[in-house]
Protein backbone atom coordinates (compact mmCIF):
# COMPACT_ATOMS: atom_id res chain seq x y z
CA UNK A 1 0.00 0.00 0.00
CA UNK A 2 2.80 2.55 0.72
CA UNK A 3 4.79 1.62 -2.45
CA UNK A 4 1.59 2.77 -4.48
CA UNK A 5 0.56 5.80 -2.17
CA UNK A 6 3.73 7.09 -2.29
CA UNK A 7 4.36 6.84 -5.29
CA UNK A 8 0.77 8.17 -6.27
CA UNK A 9 1.41 11.24 -4.15
CA UNK A 10 4.72 11.72 -6.30
CA UNK A 11 2.93 11.49 -9.67
CA UNK A 12 0.17 13.60 -8.44
CA UNK A 13 2.96 16.37 -7.50
CA UNK A 14 4.66 16.30 -11.11
CA UNK A 15 1.19 16.53 -12.79
CA UNK A 16 -0.03 19.35 -10.65
CA UNK A 17 2.95 21.25 -11.17
CA UNK A 18 3.44 20.53 -14.49
CA UNK A 19 -0.34 22.14 -14.92
CA UNK A 20 0.59 25.05 -12.69
CA UNK A 21 3.45 25.92 -15.04
CA UNK A 22 1.44 25.15 -18.06
CA UNK A 23 -2.02 27.62 -17.50
CA UNK A 24 0.22 30.30 -15.35
CA UNK A 25 -2.99 31.42 -13.35
CA UNK A 26 -3.66 33.75 -11.05
CA UNK A 27 -4.46 33.44 -7.29
CA UNK A 28 -7.69 34.43 -5.96
CA UNK A 29 -5.85 37.78 -4.17
CA UNK A 30 -4.89 38.92 -7.83
CA UNK A 31 -7.90 38.08 -8.98
CA UNK A 32 -10.16 39.84 -6.75
CA UNK A 33 -8.17 42.80 -6.18
CA UNK A 34 -8.12 43.98 -9.75
CA UNK A 35 -11.32 42.67 -10.88
CA UNK A 36 -13.33 43.74 -7.75
CA UNK A 37 -10.93 46.84 -6.95
CA UNK A 38 -13.33 50.26 -6.21
CA UNK A 39 -15.86 47.68 -5.23
CA UNK A 40 -17.35 46.95 -2.03
CA UNK A 41 -17.45 43.47 -0.77
CA UNK A 42 -17.38 40.36 1.88
CA UNK A 43 -14.03 39.82 3.05
CA UNK A 44 -11.14 40.42 6.15
CA UNK A 45 -9.31 43.34 4.43
CA UNK A 46 -5.70 43.94 5.55
CA UNK A 47 -4.93 43.70 9.67
CA UNK A 48 -4.52 47.24 10.10
CA UNK A 49 -8.08 47.55 10.11
CA UNK A 50 -11.01 46.32 11.71
CA UNK A 51 -10.96 42.30 12.42
CA UNK A 52 -13.63 39.69 11.19
CA UNK A 53 -15.69 39.73 8.22
CA UNK A 54 -17.23 43.23 7.23
CA UNK A 55 -17.71 44.65 4.04
CA UNK A 56 -14.55 46.06 2.45
CA UNK A 57 -13.23 47.30 -1.11
CA UNK A 58 -12.19 44.66 -3.60
CA UNK A 59 -8.22 45.69 -3.60
CA UNK A 60 -7.40 45.09 0.26
CA UNK A 61 -8.84 41.63 0.04
CA UNK A 62 -6.98 39.05 1.44
CA UNK A 63 -7.51 35.61 1.68
CA UNK A 64 -8.26 34.01 4.93
CA UNK A 65 -4.71 33.21 5.86
CA UNK A 66 -2.10 34.56 8.69
CA UNK A 67 -0.61 37.68 7.13
CA UNK A 68 2.70 36.39 7.68
CA UNK A 69 2.09 33.76 4.25
CA UNK A 70 -1.22 34.82 2.77
CA UNK A 71 -1.21 33.00 -0.88
CA UNK A 72 1.60 30.78 -2.00
CA UNK A 73 4.39 31.72 -4.61
CA UNK A 74 3.16 29.62 -7.35
CA UNK A 75 -0.08 29.34 -9.87
CA UNK A 76 -3.02 29.13 -8.86
CA UNK A 77 -4.50 26.07 -11.54
CA UNK A 78 -4.54 23.19 -10.29
CA UNK A 79 -5.07 22.72 -6.90
CA UNK A 80 -1.94 20.62 -5.33
CA UNK A 81 -3.87 20.05 -1.70
CA UNK A 82 -6.96 18.72 -4.30
CA UNK A 83 -4.41 16.53 -6.35
CA UNK A 84 -2.62 15.22 -3.52
CA UNK A 85 -6.03 14.34 -1.24
CA UNK A 86 -7.79 12.30 -4.59
CA UNK A 87 -4.61 10.49 -5.24
CA UNK A 88 -4.34 9.26 -2.12
CA UNK A 89 -8.08 8.71 -1.74
CA UNK A 90 -7.96 7.01 -4.91
CA UNK A 91 -4.99 4.42 -3.56
CA UNK A 92 -6.63 3.57 -0.38
CA UNK A 93 -10.26 3.44 -1.64
CA UNK A 94 -8.91 0.68 -4.23
CA UNK A 95 -6.68 -0.89 -1.96
CA UNK A 96 -9.04 -1.61 0.53
CA UNK A 97 -11.63 -2.19 -1.83
CA UNK A 98 -13.58 0.17 0.22
CA UNK A 99 -13.93 3.86 0.06
CA UNK A 100 -15.06 3.98 3.98
CA UNK A 101 -12.98 5.87 6.58
CA UNK A 102 -14.77 6.61 9.63
CA UNK A 103 -11.86 9.74 10.62
CA UNK A 104 -12.37 11.97 12.90
CA UNK A 105 -10.44 15.08 14.35
CA UNK A 106 -11.79 17.35 17.20
CA UNK A 107 -11.17 20.77 17.30
CA UNK A 108 -10.91 22.52 20.60
CA UNK A 109 -12.92 25.43 21.42
CA UNK A 110 -11.25 28.87 20.93
CA UNK A 111 -8.75 27.51 18.87
CA UNK A 112 -8.49 29.22 15.18
CA UNK A 113 -5.31 31.25 14.99
CA UNK A 114 -6.96 34.02 12.84
CA UNK A 115 -10.47 34.20 14.92
CA UNK A 116 -9.52 32.67 18.88
CA UNK A 117 -13.14 32.94 19.55
CA UNK A 118 -13.89 30.36 16.96
CA UNK A 119 -15.00 27.68 17.14
CA UNK A 120 -17.25 28.83 20.36
CA UNK A 121 -17.51 25.07 21.26
CA UNK A 122 -15.39 22.13 20.52
CA UNK A 123 -15.83 20.77 16.98
CA UNK A 124 -15.63 17.26 15.51
CA UNK A 125 -15.26 16.96 12.08
CA UNK A 126 -15.67 13.61 10.26
CA UNK A 127 -15.25 11.80 6.98
CA UNK A 128 -17.12 8.72 6.22
CA UNK A 129 -14.99 8.25 3.25
CA UNK A 130 -11.90 8.55 1.90
CA UNK A 131 -13.33 10.56 -0.97
CA UNK A 132 -14.98 12.89 1.48
CA UNK A 133 -12.02 14.04 3.08
CA UNK A 134 -10.28 14.56 -0.24
CA UNK A 135 -13.59 16.82 -1.41
CA UNK A 136 -13.03 18.55 1.80
CA UNK A 137 -9.53 19.36 1.57
CA UNK A 138 -10.15 21.00 -1.97
CA UNK A 139 -12.64 22.87 -0.69
CA UNK A 140 -10.81 24.17 2.65
CA UNK A 141 -8.46 25.90 0.05
CA UNK A 142 -11.57 27.38 -1.57
CA UNK A 143 -12.51 28.56 1.77
CA UNK A 144 -9.33 29.91 2.51
CA UNK A 145 -9.25 31.89 -0.91
CA UNK A 146 -6.61 30.35 -2.18
CA UNK A 147 -8.17 28.61 -5.22
CA UNK A 148 -10.89 28.51 -7.37
CA UNK A 149 -13.69 26.23 -7.64
CA UNK A 150 -12.08 25.02 -11.32
CA UNK A 151 -8.49 24.76 -9.87
CA UNK A 152 -10.39 22.59 -6.98
CA UNK A 153 -12.39 20.31 -9.45
CA UNK A 154 -9.33 20.04 -12.07
CA UNK A 155 -7.10 18.92 -9.27
CA UNK A 156 -9.49 16.68 -7.44
CA UNK A 157 -9.71 14.95 -11.10
CA UNK A 158 -6.49 14.72 -11.77
CA UNK A 159 -5.12 13.13 -8.40
CA UNK A 160 -7.98 10.81 -8.97
CA UNK A 161 -6.59 9.77 -12.37
CA UNK A 162 -2.43 9.51 -11.03
CA UNK A 163 -4.17 7.77 -7.92
CA UNK A 164 -5.76 5.06 -10.15
CA UNK A 165 -2.58 4.23 -12.35
CA UNK A 166 -0.17 4.35 -9.60
CA UNK A 167 -2.18 1.76 -7.81
CA UNK A 168 -2.55 -0.26 -11.28
CA UNK A 169 1.17 -0.33 -11.35
CA UNK A 170 2.26 -0.97 -7.66
CA UNK A 171 -1.11 -3.92 -7.93
CA UNK A 172 0.85 -5.29 -11.31
CA UNK A 173 4.50 -5.45 -9.50
CA UNK A 174 3.23 -7.42 -5.71
CA UNK A 175 0.77 -9.47 -8.51
CA UNK A 176 4.21 -9.89 -10.52
CA UNK A 177 2.34 -9.34 -13.68
CA UNK A 178 4.45 -5.72 -14.53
Amino acid sequence: MFLALSNALGDAAIAAWDAKRAYDSARPITAVRYLMAGQDMPGYGLPDTVAGLRSIRGEIWIPYQPMSFPTPPFPEYVSGHSCFSAAAAEVLRSFTGSDDFGGSQVIAAHSVPLEPAMPASELTLSWPTFSAAAEEAGMSRIYGGIHFDRGNAAGQLLGRRAGARAFARAQGLWLGAA
